[in-house]
C-alpha cells in the first residue's frame, strides 16, 4: 500500500497522506513522492490539495535519528536529518498555485508545519496543533523555520517552549490556520474553497500566489511595482 496517494482531478492535484496506522508520520519516501508530484504537476493545475486518511492529519516525522551507539558528524546529521525536511518545506513554500490543506485530528511537528505552510488550511474544530519536540530534548529549529513568518514571535515561542496542544479555534486566532469548521463539515468546506479557485485562470492564481510569497520580503515601493506587474501580466492573458 502506497504511503502517499497522488491523483489529479480536473485541475486539482490531490495529495493524500496514507499511513493512518502510524498517524501519517512523514517518512523520507513520502516526502520524496510529494516533492516529485509537485515538481512534475501539469501546467494547467490550479490548486494543490493535501489531506490525510485516518483520524490524524500528520503526527510528526518518522524516526530519523541514528541508532543509539552510532557515530556521526554534524555534517552526517545535517545530510540525514536537517536538510531533507528543510528542502521539503521549501518545496511546499514554492508551490506556484494555491496550496490547500484539510486538517483533522492531530497536526504535530511536521504536520503543524505543513498546515502553516498551506495558503488556506481548513481544520475541524476538534483538530489540534503542537510542536512537541522539546519533550524529547530536540531543538525544533526545522519547524521553527517553517513557522517563523506565519505567526507572531510570542505565539511561536509559546508553542515551542510550552509544547502546549493548541485547539483549532485558538490556532486560527494565532494565524496558524485559516478556517475552522465542525467535524462533519470539512469535506464541504474544502469543496467550497477548491471550487472557488477552480473558477479562476492559471495566470491569475499564479500571480496572486507570487505576490503572497514575495510581498512580505519587499519594501512598499517594491510591492507597488510587483502589484502592478503581476496585475498587468495576469490580466493580459485574457486579451491574447
Amino acid at each position: 500500500m502506497s504511503e502517499v496517494l497522488i491523483s489529479t482531478r480536473e485541475n486539482v492535484l490531490e495529495i493524500t497522506l496514507n499511513r493512518p496506522d502510524k498517524g501519517n508520520a512523514l517518512t523520507p519516501d513520502m516526502a520524496q513522492a510529494i516533492t516529485a508530484a509537485l515538481k512534475s504537476m501539469p501546467p494547467e493545475t490550479r490548486v494543490v490539495l493535501m489531506k490525510a486518511n485516518g483520524p490524524d492529519f500528520c503526527t510528526g516525522r518518522a524516526a530519523a535519528m541514528p541508532a543509539p551507539g552510532s557515530r556521526a558528524t554534524a555534517f552526517d546529521l545535517r545530510n540525514a536529518i536537517s536538510d531533507p525536511v528543510l528542502d521539503f518545506y521549501e518545496v511546499l513554500r514554492e508551490i506556484p498555485v494555491p496550496f490547500i490543506a484539510a486538517v483533522s485530528g492531530k497536526a504535530a511537528g511536521v504536520g503543524c508545519a505543513i498546515a502553516a505552510l498551506a495558503d488556506v488550511a481548513v481544520a475541524t474544530e476538534t483538530a489540534t496543533f503542537q510542536v512537541p519536540e522539546m519533550n524529547h530534548d530536540i531543538a525544533p529549529t526545522l519547524v521553527l523555520n517553517a513557522l517563523a513568518d506565519r505567526i507572531s514571535r510570542a505565539a511561536l515561542a509559546r508553542m515551542v517552549l510550552t509544547r502546549d496542544v493548541v485547539p483549532a479555534v485558538e490556532a486560527r486566532m494565532l494565524g496558524l490556520i485559516g478556517i475552522t469548521v465542525p467535524a462533519d463539515g470539512l469535506d464541504a468546506e474544502i469543496a467550497r474553497v477548491v471550487g472557488q479557485l477552480e473558477k479562476n485562470s492559471v495566470p491569475t492564481l499564479r500571480g496572486i500566489k507570487a505576490f503572497l510569497s514575495m510581498s512580505p520580503e519587499t519594501s512598499f515601493a517594491s510591492r507597488k511595482e510587483l502589484a502592478a506587474l503581476i496585475n498587468c501580466v495576469a490580466t493580459a492573458e485574457k486579451f491574447r
